[in-house]
């Protein structure tokens, strides 16, 4: 089926060109949104009711009018909604709606850092072979997991991080009852409420990024957003050789960068107190479908 949603015609007007590639963009972006919803029993009712909560937040505080309060009838104006129904919307917008995924950043980094230094600290790498040691959970005598933990996650209790980090499979018991760990990267398990927050964090972070280097107004450099594909697509055959590879060398990418990060990150509020604290970071996916569909 094809997205797009409108016609140009000669001589149409260049902001409605505009829209309606926007629109067509729009709509190949929402396919895979809406079957996540649909699957897990989302109504369009029911997210409808988000989009417009989300127009009015953008309408209130991503565009302002010089320094004066934005107010109902020019968020109306912005977002085509009534006044009426403005008003009702501000309600839930001024409501933290949000917190969860805040926990869920904070969580995922506390998470990444244990497992992180789990793969980097030299105390924590068995001897002569720079792998991670298997760990007791805790004693004074040893390096322990409750020490890794209180080095890298702050004030997370070191047995709720363990109970996370068996739970999602990165950490395994091993029969003389030492902690082994499986990978240095936290992922969430399918249909967790993590890992359905953290889809919101992902595609957030990626459209932010897109939205900023489309930003007419940007002064600052823009962002490094890059793709590689192909334009008839590849052999069946060759698909597997493909993830190895991205696999392979994603990884590898992203562990010197992870390195990069954790030299310069830091819990201390004296630190914190000197400098604005910016979260940064870089994300890398896969993507893959058939080349007979237009979806």
């Amino acid at each position: 089926m094809a997205d797009n949603l409108t016609i140009n015609t000669p001589g149409q007007d260049p902001g409605q060109k505009t829209k309606g590639a926007l629109l067509s963009a729009f709509r190949k972006l929402l396919r895979p949104l809406v079957r996540i919803l649909i699957r897990h029993g989302v109504s369009f009712p029911e997210f409808s009711d988000i989009a417009k909560v989300v127009y009015v937040d953008c309408a209130l505080h991503d565009f302002p009018l010089d320094d004066r309060k934005v107010s109902g009838s020019r968020i109306a104006i912005l977002t085509g909604l009534t006044r009426k129904e403005v008003r009702r919307l501000l309600d839930s917008v001024r409501r933290p709606t949000e917190l969860h995924a805040a926990d869920v950043i904070i969580n995922m980094s506390r998470s990444g850092r244990v497992l992180a230094g789990w793969f980097q600290d030299p105390d924590f790498l068995a001897t002569h072979y720079g792998i991670p040691r298997d760990l007791v959970f805790d004693s004074p005598d040893e390096p322990s997991f409750t020490e890794l933990v209180r080095r890298y996650s702050g004030d997370m209790p070191a047995r709720a991080m363990l109970e996370e980090l068996l739970r999602v499979g990165a950490v395994q018991k091993t029969e003389e009852n030492l902690l082994h760990v499986v990978t240095r990267s936290y992922i969430p398990t399918p249909l967790n409420v993590d890992s359905i927050a953290r889809i919101g964090i992902t595609l957030h972070d990626l459209a932010s990024t897109l939205d900023f280097n489309l930003d007419p107004k940007r002064t600052q450099r823009a962002r490094f957003e890059r793709r590689v594909t192909t334009d008839d697509g590849i052999a069946a055959s060759d698909v597997d050789g493909f993830h190895m590879l991205v696999r392979e060398k994603g990884q590898q990418l992203l562990e010197g960068l992870d390195n990069w990060l954790a030299a310069r990150q830091t819990d201390s509020e004296a630190v914190k107190g000197l400098e604005q604290r910016i979260r940064i970071g870089v994300g890398v996916y896969l993507f893959q479908e058939d080349t007979d569909l237009d979806s």
